[in-house]
């Protein structure tokens, strides 16, 4: 149960690569806030494009790293397993993270004193654009986002800051607190998506990190990933 970075990286190493990814992250969070403040809702080509474009700069950041510390993508954590072990974990993972999302959203709404007509309504306006995509890209969409967010978030950021709070890829401590501090940075990519999608997407980070730690493999989330992302744009799109 290791999913870190090769045996012999550095702490220092390993937490400046956190920052030069985690930076490029906020630069394109804030300059998507940006780009989307004005009153005029994301249209299905907006959200192509924005995927498209957030997730080649995010992989190329990542590539570009692996490159520069001549370290392999085999410390990203996806390793070869069975397909049916990947596929029975990856729906355990997406069952989970619908039972944890559901009880953060439980907390946030008595919390916030917000009745769930209110949540519901307010994410729904978020992800106004999302009901109109073609149903030929939900599935593409679906599958990227689920293949490059785990590479970015469950992949890099986990394996890494497992490395910068330990030496030991047996810390147990480490372990958590980088499944916290990447579920966090992976809510925080999602803001658009209403407060409540924040609580909701650092949920399923936590159980999604957990998994990884578990399994010493990412593949499990990128099933689970890809299938919370196909049941919600279907839902979006048809219900």
């Amino acid at each position: 149960m290791s999913t870190t970075a090769r045996p012999g990286t550095s702490r220092p190493r390993a937490a400046l690569q956190v920052l030069l990814v985690a930076a490029v992250v906020l630069v394109f969070i804030a300059l998507g806030e940006t780009a989307g403040s004005g009153a005029r809702a994301l249209s299905p080509r907006d959200i192509a494009k924005g995927v498209g474009l957030g997730g080649g700069i995010l992989l190329v950041s990542v590539a570009v790293l692996l490159a520069v510390f001549r370290e392999p993508w085999s410390t990203l954590g996806f390793r070869r397993e069975a397909p049916a072990t990947v596929l029975s974990w990856g729906l355990l993972g997406l069952i989970a993270s619908y039972l944890v999302a559901g009880t953060g959203t439980v907390v946030y709404a008595l919390a916030a004193g917000l009745a769930p007509e209110r949540l519901a309504a307010e994410k729904t306006a978020a992800l106004g654009g999302f009901s109109e995509l073609p149903p030929s890209l939900i599935l593409p969409l679906a599958l990227f986002t689920g293949v490059y967010e785990e590479l970015v978030f469950r992949g890099f950021f986990l394996s890494r800051l497992r490395a910068a709070l330990s030496p030991d890829p047996r810390h147990h401590a480490a372990a958590a607190g980088a499944v916290v501090l990447s579920s966090a940075l992976f809510a925080a990519g999602h803001f658009y998506q209403s407060m409540l999608g924040v609580v909701q997407t650092f949920a399923i980070g936590l159980v999604l990190g957990a998994l990884a730690v578990r399994r010493d493999n990412v593949w499990p989330c990128v099933v689970a990933h890809a299938g919370i992302n196909l049941i919600g744009l279907t839902a979006l799109r048809f219900a």
